[in-house]
C-alpha cells in the first residue's frame, strides 16, 4: 500500500505542477497585457488632456468661443479621454473574450 500511496502522490503531483504551470505563464501574459493596455491608456489619456485643454481653453477666451462653450463644458478634454479610455477598456474585454475562446478551443 504505501507503494501506491507515493505512485499516486508523485502522479498527481506532476499533474498538478504542470497544471500549476501552465496557468501561471497564462496569468503572467494576461498581467503583461493588462499592464500594457493601463499603460496605453494613461498615455493616451494625457495626450488628450495635454492637446484638447489648451485648444478648448484658447478657444473659450473669445467671444465666438464662448457661444461654443455653450455645447462644450470646460471639462471636455476630460471627458473626451474618458470616452478614450471607455474605448480601451472595450477592446480589452474584447481581447479578453477572444482569448478565453481560443483557450476552451485548445
Amino acid at each position: 500500500m504505501p507503494l501506491l500511496g507515493a505512485l499516486l502522490t508523485t502522479l498527481f503531483g506532476g499533474i498538478a505542477t504542470w497544471f500549476v504551470s501552465i496557468l501561471g505563464r497564462k496569468l503572467a501574459v494576461a498581467a503583461a497585457g493588462i499592464g500594457a493596455l493601463a499603460t496605453i491608456t494613461g498615455a493616451l489619456m494625457l495626450a488628450m488632456r495635454s492637446v484638447v485643454n489648451p485648444l478648448l481653453a484658447s478657444m473659450f477666451s473669445t467671444q465666438y468661443g464662448q457661444f461654443l462653450g455653450l455645447a462644450f463644458p470646460p471639462v471636455a478634454g476630460t471627458c473626451i479621454a474618458a470616452i478614450a479610455t471607455t474605448w480601451a477598456a472595450c477592446a480589452l474585454y474584447k481581447w479578453q473574450r477572444a482569448a478565453v475562446n481560443i483557450g476552451v478551443q485548445a
